[in-house]
C-alpha cells in the first residue's frame, strides 16, 4: 500500500484541545493541550506549513505559556468557532490531504451518539460535537470538491455513557453536516482511543492513545517517508495488546478505513490471530459448511446481506472488495469479539425459516465463547456505564446472590459486562447473565433498570427464550416484593426490647413476633425483672411462638448492653435438655440509640450491600483501631463495605461501637472476650465465606460447636444485625420508672 511521494506542503490540519470546561472543576482535563502540541510538532517535522494548521484550544491556565509559544495565534475551542472552521473555513483550503486530531472529553448522549465535548459544558449541560457527523462532513460541500485526495481524523475522546441522573442532561451533540454527500469516494482514515463504552485513558498527563499513535508515526516516517498508516494503526494496536496482557487494560482503539489508497480497502488491522488448532479448524469448517447450507446453491446476494449486517456492528469494511465468500465471512467474524454470535444472528435473521442447527452453534461455542452480539454487549457496557458504582455492586450482588461468590469487577464496566457473561452458560436454560440482569432490575428502581430489562428480552428473543425470560421476571419480581416485606428466615423473627431500669441487672422488656409485615405484641413486663425470671419469660414465649434455628431473635438494647451476653442466657434451664437461647436460635442484637436521622442513609447504603456480600467483604479493624475519630476514618475509606469485625479489647470496644453506630454501620462481628485472642486472619476462617446473609446463623452453628468445646473461639462472638427496614413497632410507655 505504498504512495507516491507526498508534497507535506499541501496538507492542511485542525486541531482540536479542550480542557477546561465551564463546569465545576472536576469536569476540566489536563493533558489534551500537550497532546495537541506534539501533533503539531509533528505534522510542522513532516513539513506542513504552520500557517497551514488550524489550532483551537480551551486550555487550563498552567497549559496557556506552552500553547501560546507552540501556536501563538491559536482559537478559542468554543462552539462558535469549532463551526466557523468545520462548516465554512475548510471550504477555501487549497490542500490535497487533511488531518483531524481532536483531543478532550467525549460522551456517549442518547441514542448511542458520541459527543466531543465543547468548553461551553457545565454539570447539568452537556453540549458537544457530533463525532460521527464530522466524518459525514468530510464528503460534503464543505470541503473543497475537486481538492483533498484523502482525510485523516484522529480522535482521542472518551466514549463512555454517562451515569444515570446525568444521562438526560446531555444535549443531542451537534450535527455539523447537514449537507449531502457529494464526494462519497474521498478516502477517510479515522482512528479512535477507544470502542462505544470505555474510557480513553491518560497517562503522566497525556493521552495514552495520542503518546502510541505519536511513537509509532514517528517510527513510519523516519527518513521523510510517508507514513503507510495501515503498519501504523498495526503498531498502536500492538502497544495497546502489550499493555493489556501486562495490567489488564480495557481500553482498545478502533479504526475505520474507507475507500483509502486508490479506493482499496484494507485487510483488517490487528495483532496477527493466532492459528487454529486441529480441533477448532474443524469447528471452523463445519461453520463453513452449515453456513453454506443455510445461504443455498447460490450464495452470492445472501451472502452479500450477511455482509451487510455485520458491518453495522464491525468497526471495520469486510477483508475484500465485492461479496465476500462464505469462508471469508466466517474468518471475519472470528477476527472480532463477538462476531461468530454476530454472524449467527445474521444468518437466523436472513433465513428465519431454516435456523441454524446443533452442531453449528457448538461449533461456535468452542471457536469463541461468546454468546452476546456486538450489538448487545456494546449497549450493555453502556448501560452499565450509565450506573453508578453502586449500583454496579448492586448487579454484582445480584450474581452472588444467584450463582455465589464469584470475582466481579464492578469499577469497570466493560469488564463487568464481559465477567458476566463468562458466567458459567447452562445449555438449553437462560443464559446466567440475563437471570442476574433480572434479578437486578427487580431490586432496582429507574430508567437504567427498565432499559436493562429491555436489553434482556430482546436478548432471549434472539435465542428463542422469551417465554423463558419472561417466567424468570415474573419470580424475581415475586421474590422482591417478598423481599421488601420480609426479613431473614422467612421473615420470622422475635424481637425484643430491654430496658435497664432497676437496681443490678433487672430490666423491663418487651416483645413483639414479626413475619414480614405482620407484627403482634406479645408480652409488656414493665416491672424490672431480676435476670432469671426475666430468661424464663423469655424461654416461655419462644417456645410457643418461635421455631428453633430458623427464627431469628433481635435483642433492641441501648449502646450500653451490647455487651450482654444474652446468646448464652440458658433454655429450660435446670432440665436435662438445657442449651443456650444463641444454639437453638440465630441471635443478633440491635441498637437505634446513637443513629441520627441525618445519616440513615448510610445505614440504609450500607445494608444494601449485604445482599451478595460475603464475610470477607466485612472490613478489618485492628486492635490499635479504637477511637471515635479513627474508626469513623476507617470506615469512611471503606464506604462500600457492609460492614465491620473486630477482635479489640474490652475497654476498647465503646468507642467502636459509638463510631460505627454513628457512622451507619449495620453488620458487626466482634470477640466478647476481654483480651480477644482472635487475630484477622482466624476470624475470617471462623466466618467462612456463605453469603453474608447467612451470617446469624453461622454464628448460630459455631456457638453450638462452642458449647461442647469450652476453648471454641465461636461461643465467644457477638453480632450487630441491623436492619434499618425492620425497626421494632412504636414505642409503648412503661408504667415502671
Amino acid at each position: 500500500m505504498t504512495r507516491a511521494p507526498h508534497d507535506w506542503r499541501r496538507t492542511h490540519a485542525v486541531i482540536v484541545a479542550v480542557e477546561r470546561y465551564n463546569g465545576s472543576d472536576d469536569l476540566n482535563l489536563d493533558g489534551p493541550v500537550h497532546d495537541a502540541v506534539e501533533m503539531r510538532k509533528w505534522l510542522t517535522g513532516r513539513g506542513v506549513p504552520a500557517e497551514n494548521i488550524q489550532l483551537l484550544a480551551s486550555p487550563l491556565e498552567h497549559n496557556r505559556a506552552a500553547l501560546e509559544a507552540a501556536h501563538p495565534h491559536y482559537r478559542p475551542a468554543e462552539r462558535a468557532d469549532v463551526r466557523r472552521v468545520f462548516q465554512d473555513e475548510l471550504r477555501a483550503i487549497d490542500a490535497d490531504w487533511l488531518w483531524v486530531y481532536w483531543a478532550g472529553h467525549g460522551v456517549q448522549t442518547q441514542g448511542g451518539r458520541w459527543s466531543l465535548l465543547y468548553p461551553e459544558t457545565r454539570d447539568t449541560d452537556l453540549q458537544g460535537a457530533d463525532a460521527d457527523s464530522l466524518i459525514d462532513l468530510m464528503r460534503t460541500e464543505h470541503l473543497p470538491w475537486d481538492g483533498v485526495d484523502r482525510v485523516t481524523v484522529i480522535i482521542d475522546a472518551c466514549r463512555q455513557a454517562l451515569p444515570a441522573g446525568v444521562h438526560e442532561l446531555a444535549d443531542t451533540p451537534d450535527l455539523l453536516a447537514r449537507t449531502a454527500q457529494i464526494r462519497p469516494e474521498r478516502p477517510v482514515y479515522w482512528m479512535r482511543a477507544c470502542q462505544a463504552g470505555a474510557v480513553a485513558k491518560q497517562r503522566q498527563g497525556t493521552g495514552q492513545f495520542t503518546s502510541a499513535l505519536l511513537r509509532q508515526l514517528r517510527a513510519a516516517a523516519a527518513g521523510g517517508a510517508e507514513p503507510d498508516l495501515d503498519r501504523v494503526w498495526q503498531g498502536v494496536v500492538e502497544e495497546f495488546a502489550r499493555a493489556r496482557d501486562a495490567d489488564g487494560g480495557r481500553q482498545r482503539p478502533t479504526v475505520y478505513v474507507s475507500d483509502w489508497n486508490q479506493d482499496v480497502r484494507p485487510v483488517r488491522l490487528g495483532p496477527p490471530a493466532p492459528p487454529l488448532d486441529p480441533e477448532k479448524l474443524r469447528f471452523r469448517e463445519t461453520l463453513v459448511l452449515e453456513a453454506s447450507g443455510l445461504l443455498g446453491p447460490d450464495p452470492a446476494g445472501p451472502a452479500a446481506r450477511v455482509a451487510a449486517r455485520l458491518r453495522m456492528e464491525f468497526t471495520e469494511a469486510p477483508p475484500a472488495r465485492g461479496t465476500p465468500s462464505v469462508e471469508e465471512l466466517v474468518d471475519w467474524a472470528l477476527a472480532h469479539e463477538h462476531g461468530i454470535a454476530t454472524l449467527l444472528h445474521a444468518l437466523d435473521e436472513l433465513t428465519p425459516d431454516r435456523r441454524i442447527g446443533a452442531r453449528a452453534r457448538e461449533a461456535c461455542r468452542r471457536l469463541q465463547p461468546q454468546w452476546l452480539t456486538c450489538a448487545e454487549h456494546t449497549e450493555l457496557v453502556a448501560l452499565l456505564a450509565r450506573l453508578d458504582e453502586r449500583g454496579r455492586e448492586d448487579v454484582v450482588a445480584a450474581a452472588h446472590q444467584q450463582f455465589g461468590p464469584t470475582a466481579l469487577p464492578a469499577h469497570d464496566p466493560a469488564a463487568l459486562a464481559d465477567a458476566l457473561e463468562e458466567l458459567v452458560p447452562r445449555p438449553h436454560q437462560l443464559p446466567q447473565l440475563l437471570s442476574v440482569v433480572e434479578h437486578f432490575a427487580a431490586f432496582a428502581e429507574g430508567a437504567v433498570a427498565t432499559e436493562l430489562r429491555t436489553w434482556a428480552q430482546a436478548c432471549a428473543v434472539r435465542l428463542g427464550m422469551k417465554e423463558v425470560l419472561l417466567d424468570h421476571r415474573a419470580r424475581a419480581a415475586d421474590r422482591a416484593e417478598r423481599a421488601r416485606t420480609a426479613g431473614p428466615a422467612e421473615g420470622r423473627s422475635i424481637q425484643i426490647r430491654l430496658h435497664p431500669s432497676g437496681p443490678g441487672q433487672r430490666r423491663a422488656y418487651e416483645v413483639w413476633s414479626r413475619r414480614g409485615a405482620e407484627v403482634d405484641a406479645l408480652a409488656k413486663v414493665d416491672t424490672p425483672a431480676a435476670p432469671e425470671e426475666m430468661r424464663r419469660g423469655i424461654d416461655a414465649l419462644l417456645a410457643a411462638h418461635a421455631r428453633a434455628t430458623e427464627t431469628v431473635v433481635e435483642f433492641f438494647v441501648p449502646s450500653t448492653d451490647l455487651e450482654l451476653d444474652v446468646h448464652c442466657w440458658p433454655l429450660d434451664a435446670g432440665k436435662p435438655q438445657e442449651r443456650s437461647l444463641g444454639t437453638d436460635f440465630p441471635v443478633v442484637v440491635r441498637c437505634a440509640e446513637l443513629r441520627q436521622p441525618e445519616r440513615r442513609h448510610l445505614w440504609e447504603r450500607r445494608w444494601s450491600r449485604v445482599s451478595g456480600a460475603t464475610p470477607g467483604d466485612l472490613h478489618w479493624l485492628p486492635g490499635h483501631t479504637h477511637s471515635f475519630a479513627q474508626v469513623r476514618a476507617a470506615m469512611e475509606r471503606q464506604e462500600t463495605a457492609p460492614g465491620a469485625m473486630t477482635a479489640s479489647p474490652a475497654r476498647t470496644r465503646s468507642e467502636i461501637f459509638t463510631a460505627c453506630l454513628f457512622d451507619g454501620v449495620p453488620v458487626l462481628v466482634w470477640d466478647t472476650g476481654a483480651e480477644p485472642s482472635l487475630d484477622e486472619r482466624q476470624l475470617r476462617t471462623l466466618l467462612g465465606s456463605e453469603p453474608l446473609e447467612h451470617l446469624p446463623q453461622r454464628l448460630r452453628k459455631l456457638r453450638l460447636e462452642g458449647d461442647a468445646d469450652d476453648g471454641h473461639p465461636g461461643r465467644r462472638l457477638a453480632l450487630l444485625w441491623d436492619d434499618p427496614h425492620r425497626p421494632l413497632p412504636e414505642p409503648l410507655d412503661l408504667s415502671a420508672p
